[in-house]
Parts: structure tokens; sequence; C-alpha cells
């Protein structure tokens, strides 16, 4: 795994940490830029689970550099917010930051030393590898979801999202598969629990009239109730 990449993950596990259930933690996200109209990458991107709500998009910009954040880093990042319509931004760097950068980074963006015991204590461990056949060296990062109860059985499931192609997954803790779904599709497992359907939401506008859309999953259940199980904004 190249360096880079690995520092990238350690950064969205830590992230994960950090947040509630309410919220979505997507590693590698492309989102398409409001002022650029082209997408964007982003080494992590933290989204309200349930609705799109840009009041709480935050984004991490992981710089594992040999030399300390400067300020024309900053501002190449709040630039970067601005685009994507992120309300805060943490910058998380492995060589500590100039004084000027942190006096530029203010209120909105905050800039973080990852230490070296952090980084030992961080795991990427628990990921696994996505089912995608087309994709290469993509890992899923679970995350475990309320068990739903379905005629007196319990079904547990995690999901995650491919740091590489982006598809979600689902692990079912009742019969043990993980599986890749394809957008606009459905699928059961084989223990014959709830389906799920991967579909696209036409696009909402926020308080200022940008558009943006979204893939839901969602877990449906045999009474025709729905569940959004995560999100993932394009």
């Amino acid at each position: 795994m190249k360096k880079w990449r690995e520092y990238e993950r350690l950064v969205s596990a830590l992230t994960a940490e950090e947040y509630d259930k309410e919220y979505t933690v997507i590693p590698n996200a492309r989102i398409k830029g409001f002022i650029s109209q082209r997408k964007r990458q982003l080494d992590v991107l933290v989204e309200y689970r349930f609705n799109s709500d840009l009041n709480r998009r935050i984004i991490f910009d992981a710089k594992d550099r040999k030399r300390p954040v400067d300020i024309k880093e900053v501002e190449a990042f709040e630039g970067l917010m601005k685009d994507v319509g992120a309300r805060r931004g943490f910058l998380i760097c492995s060589n500590g930051y100039t004084k000027s950068a942190l006096r530029r980074a203010q209120e909105h963006i905050v800039i973080q030393l990852l230490s070296s015991d952090q980084i030992d204590d961080i795991s990427i461990g628990s990921w696994d590898m996505c089912r995608n056949d087309s994709c290469g060296d993509g890992l899923i990062m679970w995350d475990l979801t309320p068990g739903i109860i379905i005629d007196g059985t319990v079904y547990i499931q995690a999901t995650g999202k491919c740091d590489s192609c982006g598809k979600f997954h689902i692990w079912c803790w009742s019969c043990g598969n993980r599986i890749c779904i394809d957008y606009e599709s459905e699928l059961q497992c084989s223990c014959k629990g709830p389906w799920f359907w991967l579909t696209s939401i036409e696009p909402d506008c926020d308080e200022i009239g940008e558009q943006y859309e979204s893939h839901y999953l969602i877990l449906v259940l045999g009474n025709g109730n729905y569940h959004i199980m995560d999100r993932r904004p394009i």
C-alpha cells in the first residue's frame, strides 16, 4: 500500500471514531463542485446520513508531508471548501504547520497534528476488500447499523463504501454474506432477510438554491416501510 493512501485511510478511521451514527464518513469521496462544476476529490467527507444538509458537511484533507503545512495550503483548502459547500474543514498533518498557516486558518478551518502515537493506535485491520470485481485495491470501512426486527427475528447489518470505486457494500450478520450492490438495483441476501435498494434521488436545493444529488442505500421491509441506511453525495 502506498504511504499516502495508508495515511488517508488512517485519517478516515480516526474521523469515524469522532462522529455518531447520524453522520456517514466517506473515505476518498468525489463530489461535483458548485463553482468549478467538476469532480473534486476529498480525502474524507463527513455528511448527514439521512438527507442532504450542507450545514453539516465537513471535509478533511490528510497532509502527509515532510515539511510543515504552510499558508498556501490553507488557502487552497479554503477554496476547496467553498467549491464543495463545506461549512467546516480539518487539515490533518503529519509534520506540523507554520504560525502563519495557523493564523490564516481562523475559525472555520482546524489544523491538527496527527502524532506518531495516534498513528500507532489506529488500525485499518478491520477494513475489508471491495467485492466489486472491476475494482483493484479498494477497501471497505464497515459501519454497524442498528438491528431490524422482522417477524420476531433480529437482523443486523453493517454498511460500507469502497474508498476506490465508491460502491456500497452490505454485510449481513445473520448469514455472514458480504455483498456489493450496484446503483439502481436491489438485492436480498441468502438468509431471506430484508431487501436492500440502492437508488438515486432527484436533485435537492439548499437555502441558496444550489442543487446536489445523492445515492441512498435503503432497507425495505415486508410491510412496505423502509429505512435509509446510508447515503453518498455524488
